[in-house]
């Protein structure tokens, strides 16, 4: 039954999307995936826990030049520290920057409250790094 609460809450979750007025679609790893803004953001869903958490990840927005990795972790450090809701960090690979909202939520109202503020966030995420990359570069 935890596999179909978890259809339950993917069929639930993209049926917020549509009525927010997205048209969300399923990646082949059945993640649930939106454009906003002209960026590709996808909705993690974890299928074992009961609880309503969602994980909205904004991948690879940012490639790491050779030589700035420890930059790169500063940003992404400081940024996580700074940021409500938001995590910022550096993908396995060493090579590009990812970043996530995370949060819980108790119905639909919420559900679609986050999103919001998530997406918000997400929007930004690209020009906040770059002004933080010259803060720390000054």
């Amino acid at each position: 039954t935890k596999t179909r609460n978890s259809m339950k809450k993917k069929e639930n979750l993209v049926a917020v999307l549509e009525r927010m007025g997205y048209k969300p679609k399923y990646d082949d790893d059945g993640d649930i995936l939106i454009l906003y803004q002209m960026k590709h953001v996808y909705f993690l869903l974890n299928e074992e826990e009961e609880d309503n958490y969602v994980s909205l990840m904004y991948p690879q927005f940012i490639d790491i030049e050779d030589g700035d990795e420890s930059l790169t972790l500063a940003i992404c450090n400081k940024m996580t520290r700074e940021l409500k809701l938001a995590k910022v960090f550096v993908d396995q690979s060493f090579k590009t920057v990812s970043a996530t909202c995370e949060f819980y939520y108790a119905n639909d109202e919420a559900l679609e409250y986050s999103i919001k503020k998530s997406l918000r966030l997400i929007g930004l995420m690209r020009s906040q790094y770059q002004q933080n990359r010259e803060e720390l570069t000054k």
